[in-house]
């Protein structure tokens, strides 16, 4: 799902870029959680809830880019940046 970070900033300048580089382990867990619920679901256009998503992701651990707990909106940017919302 995720570009390279070099791909990014030409496509989309050095802004998103580094928004992308922060938010990296974040997107890494969505990514994860989302390949996981659509294998076990059956369902190729379905996601998990964010507050599904905000719980995975404590659950292995991920904090936010400024090292705080992910929260909703550490995650609706995330996706935000992924192009899913």
């Amino acid at each position: 799902m995720m570009d390279g970070i070099d791909d990014i900033e030409l496509r989309h300048g050095a802004r998103r870029a580094g928004a992308y580089t922060r938010a990296e382990p974040v997107i890494r867990c969505i990514e994860d959680a989302i390949r996981d619920h659509r294998r076990r679901t059956g369902d190729l256009d379905s996601m998990p809830q964010i507050s599904r998503l905000i719980t995975l992701c404590a659950e292995r651990s991920v904090l936010a880019a400024h090292g705080g707990p992910v929260s909703h909106s550490t995650v609706a940017r995330a996706m935000k940046l992924m192009g899913l919302r």
